[in-house]
């Protein structure tokens, strides 16, 4: 799909914004499809996340800005990675929950009766 120019788009966001919607999704799910298999899962649960931080934005600016603030943490987090410098924010402690005697074993197949 040809991409059109940005003023392409504003004009169709401003006279025509379903029709800005239909091609905005179609876009993006051209770019998913276009990506490898092994990254698309990923990608659709990431479009996920930023479809709903702009559902419930009150605003389009402050949907730019919660999404401005996805990509700058993740950004944040490479580059601490690239550096060593490791996760500025650990996974919170897990406790596990019940007995884990009780739990059935995996190694062993179930018994038949």
């Amino acid at each position: 799909m040809d991409k059109p120019t940005f003023d392409e788009l504003k004009n169709l966001a401003a006279q025509h914004p379903e029709a800005f919607e239909r091609l905005r999704s179609e876009l993006i799910e051209d770019c998913i499809c276009s990506s490898s298999k092994c990254s698309q899962s990923r990608l659709r649960g990431l479009q996920f996340v930023i479809d709903a931080r702009r559902s419930l934005a009150n605003n389009p600016v402050k949907a730019l800005l919660e999404i401005q603030g996805m990509m700058y943490e993740s950004l944040h987090n490479l580059n601490c990675a690239l550096h060593g410098q490791g996760d500025k924010h650990p996974a919170p402690e897990a406790h596990i929950l019940g007995n884990p005697k009780l739990w059935p074993h995996h190694n062993h197949p179930p018994e038949l009766h």
